[in-house]
């Protein structure tokens, strides 16, 4: 791959690496030229007219090759404003790697809009633009909100909470702002419900998205960054992800990030080994204190049943009332892999959760129903 790239456009595509961002092409014979090297399988293609090195790009997080993609989107349509997860990403909030691809614009109700599988339009009636980094966005509340009131809850609550470190501000003060937006009593409701139940002392996404589980759940909320004063070493104190203070004793809840062992930004210059001695010390100081340590994974936060039995199994009270919008048995309105909300619907039928999702221009295309959104008697299949 990328052998047949000669070396003037190899240093295009290198340069374009080193700023962030994906290479566009400069002419019409240069699009012709890059469309011809993504046929032959020489380059990548993350969006139409848009390119990078596979070399380079495998090197990417799934968050680095959304900002490279909507930089050079934002570069090659100059009037999109991007909106929902595209503006999220951009302004440097959390985003769940699932809710990244699809490409979000705001539209108003006078702007004249065009559909693609791959890009979602949504209708704004207010002004509320602005530019992160130089390109065009929808406002970090605004932007919040869009998110918030369509996408499931474990998503909303971890982009509400970083939504708060963020600005610098308290759940009460995004409700207030929230509550100053005009879009249906419904939207509007569940936005605001959501960010009553957000926490700025989360500090990060598979935290939050860890709390939302649990309140999804009905356990009992923990404190969050709870300092524990070392027994051992005194004068010392350790800051624990959750804390739960119970009557037979106190439970410290510790999520095991992947990062915390090769970023070097929290390594400090230590080896994988030394970090996770540290991480071992610690732990027994933590245990030395008399609560009990509960540590799990970000795949076990995921795993609903496995983290269900986890908390249970350390006694972790399960007598909290879910908030309806937190309710599993909800229908409820999110937005996945470019789906609108309208085009899905979720249910709980003995225990198990169904998502139906439907892709309503395959439907009509198929024939499976009429433009108006009817479906003819005789074709109840739908395709997902």
């Amino acid at each position: 791959m990328g052998k047949g790239i000669r070396a003037d456009l190899r240093a295009r595509f290198e340069q374009a690496h080193k700023e962030g961002t994906c290479l566009i092409p400069e002419s019409p014979s240069d699009a012709k030229r890059l469309l011809r090297a993504f046929r032959r399988g020489d380059v990548f293609s993350p969006a139409p007219r848009i390119y990078a090195l596979p070399s380079a790009w495998d090197t990417l997080s799934c968050r680095q090759r959304e900002l490279q993609k909507l930089r050079a989107l934002a570069a090659l349509h100059p009037t999109w404003v991007f909106a929902e997860a595209s503006a999220a990403v951009l302004h440097g909030m959390y985003v769940p790697n699932r809710l990244m691809g699809t490409i979000h614009l705001a539209t108003t109700p006078k702007a004249h809009s065009s559909t693609s599988p791959d890009v979602d339009r949504i209708l704004i009636a207010d002004d509320t633009f602005t530019n992160a980094n130089g390109i065009a966005v929808t406002s970090l509340t605004r932007t919040a909100f869009d998110c918030m009131r369509n996408y499931d809850f474990c998503s909303s609550i971890a982009i509400g909470d970083s939504t708060l470190r963020l600005l610098s501000i308290t759940s009460n003060e995004l409700v207030e702002r929230f509550q100053e937006y005009h879009e249906s009593h419904r939207e509007k409701s569940r936005a605001v419900e959501i960010a009553a139940l957000c926490n700025e002392l989360s500090e990060s996404g598979g935290e939050s998205i860890a709390r939302a589980k649990m309140i999804q759940h009905g356990f009992m909320t923990p404190v969050l960054q709870q300092r524990i004063d070392d027994p051992v070493e005194k004068g010392r104190w350790f800051r624990v992800d959750f804390f739960w203070s119970l009557p037979d004793g106190c439970v410290i809840g510790e999520l095991d990030g992947r990062q915390k062992y090769v970023d070097p930004a929290m390594t400090n210059g230590r080896s994988i080994v030394d970090v996770m001695a540290d991480e071992r010390l610690r732990e027994s100081h933590l245990s030395a204190s008399g609560a009990k340590v509960m540590r799990f994974s970000f795949a076990d936060v995921l795993n609903t049943r496995k983290f269900v039995g986890l908390l249970t199994s350390f006694g972790i009270p399960r007598d909290q009332a879910v908030p309806p919008v937190a309710d599993l048995s909800d229908v409820v309105n999110f937005d996945l892999h470019g789906l609108r909300p309208r085009q899905q619907k979720l249910s709980v039928k003995g225990g198990t959760l169904h998502v139906q999702l439907y892709d309503l221009t395959r439907l009509r295309n198929q024939g499976v129903i009429k433009k108006d959104g009817i479906i003819p008697r005789d074709r109840k299949t739908l395709c997902a």
